[in-house]
């Protein structure tokens, strides 16, 4: 019987402007580029607003998914966070994602969906 891969979770590391790999809370390693499966975006907003009231920085939004392959469709929906607002956004339309099938996290920092899912709040 085969194991189900377990996820991992993804961040952008500012400073050595890689992508961190976590695993069970502990870093698996940092890589430039890389695709998960499975995607699910998850923030803390209580951290988000404690960074801006004391003006610094911490991780508190990563996306979990299934380590993969595979390259990156000409649909794909660039998506990306900032501490200024919550959630994970669409950078075309704004709207806030909650979940991809994939994602693409690519060398220059940039992440591209697959499938997004539109968060249910902000659906009219």
């Amino acid at each position: 019987m085969t194991e189900k891969p377990s996820p991992v979770h993804v961040h952008f590391h500012r400073r050595l402007k890689m992508w961190s790999i976590l695993r069970k809370r502990r870093l698996i390693g940092h890589a430039p580029s890389l695709v998960l499966a499975g995607c699910v975006m998850r923030t803390s907003e209580a951290a988000r607003v404690r960074c801006q009231l004391a003006n610094r920085r911490e991780v508190h939004a990563l996306i979990e998914g299934t380590l993969t392959d595979g390259a990156r469709p000409a649909d794909a929906v660039r998506i990306g966070y900032r501490p200024a607002e919550p959630g994970f956004r669409r950078r075309d339309t704004g709207a806030v994602v909650t979940a991809a099938s994939r994602v693409w996290f690519e060398p220059d920092g940039t992440a591209w969906a697959a499938n997004p899912t539109p968060s249910m709040e902000t659906m009219s």
